[in-house]
């Protein structure tokens, strides 16, 4: 997931006054690991599924397209093959090959409406997933920052993210330095209890 966040930790590496931990005293620098923060949020697994639910509805309408253009193909190569045959009249050889091309030019619309709903609906998805992860991002900042202020602290910095160079933007940070957790904890603070389900009664438990 270090891609989908890489536009945040370019933002947080370079100075992100924020972030919180009751045993990091005030006015410190400390550090968070917004890879881990992002991954761990309850929310991105939900919104994960929903993307990947759209991205599946859209692979079954290209299939269903790429199905139909394949079908426009097999005939298209039946009306070639009967176009050649000798017994066949001038008259209808010309008809034959009329046919011939209105079926190359429907084939070749299929093409490009299949290319023009790739490109649309890929365009869709990215969008959707920009969204979804500027709006969890949006939200980790918010509890980072609003934590560091109460906090008092000067400075965070995200571990997770590196330098132009390839290296490390923290090369070394105290355990005792670092909040992640804690804002891991703030963030599912309120995250749903799953249902379970019941599970089955026993029939030899069961009141006759």
């Amino acid at each position: 997931m270090k891609n989908t966040i890489a536009a945040f930790i370019a933002t947080a590496t370079l100075g992100l006054a924020l972030t919180a931990s009751a045993q990091v005293p005030a006015g410190r620098i400390v550090t968070v690991d917004l890879n881990k923060v992002f991954n761990d949020y309850y929310k991105t697994p939900i919104a994960s599924a929903k993307l990947k639910e759209t991205a599946d509805s859209f692979n079954k309408e290209n299939d269903d397209l790429v199905a139909n253009y394949k079908k426009e193909i097999d005939e298209l190569n039946k009306l070639r093959d009967e176009q050649e045959k000798p017994e066949y009249t001038p008259e209808v050889r010309q008809q034959k090959s009329k046919a011939v091309n209105d079926k190359l030019d429907d084939t070749k619309k299929l093409e490009r409406d299949i290319e023009e709903y790739r490109t649309s609906h890929r365009k869709i998805l990215e969008e959707q997933t920009s969204r979804m992860r500027q709006t969890i991002l949006k939200e980790i900042e918010d509890v980072i920052d609003k934590e560091a202020r109460d906090a008092g602290y000067q400075l965070v910095l995200d571990k997770s993210g590196t330098t132009m160079n390839g290296v490390p933007s923290v090369v070394f940070s105290q355990d005792s330095l670092e909040i992640t957790d804690d804002i891991v904890k703030i963030l599912n603070k309120n995250q749903p209890k799953t249902t379970e389900t019941p599970k089955p009664t026993d029939k030899k438990d069961e009141t006759k």
